[in-house]
């Protein structure tokens, strides 16, 4: 009776440890499966960065050019501003030199 028990709990021994190999060995893979992907994440997510910071220098020269056309361009209204007030100053005196003359 002793045999026919040791001889059954063999195989009920061996099936689970078959059991827990194959449990751990799926652990691992879904493991592995899961730490690729979270470096196929990572990897996306740098190369979004990358061109986050692309965006940000693109806007960033963007604004110094525009901030530089707008000196350029207040320049220019001090510039016809001034002029516009010789020839005012001109068209004065030569209304006043009519009158006076």
């Amino acid at each position: 009776m002793v045999s026919l028990i040791m001889a059954d709990s063999v195989p009920f021994d061996i099936l689970v440890v078959i059991l827990a190999s194959a449990a751990i060995l799926g652990v691992c893979i879904l493991h592995l499966l899961l730490f690729r992907a979270y470096r196929n994440e990572e990897m996306l997510h740098q190369i979004r960065l990358i061109d986050l910071q692309k965006l940000v220098d693109l806007e960033l020269e963007r604004s110094k050019k525009f901030a530089g056309n707008v000196e350029i361009l207040s320049k220019q209204k001090e510039e016809t501003q001034e002029k516009l007030d010789l020839i005012k100053l001109q068209l004065e005196a030569l209304k006043k030199g009519e009158k006076g003359g």
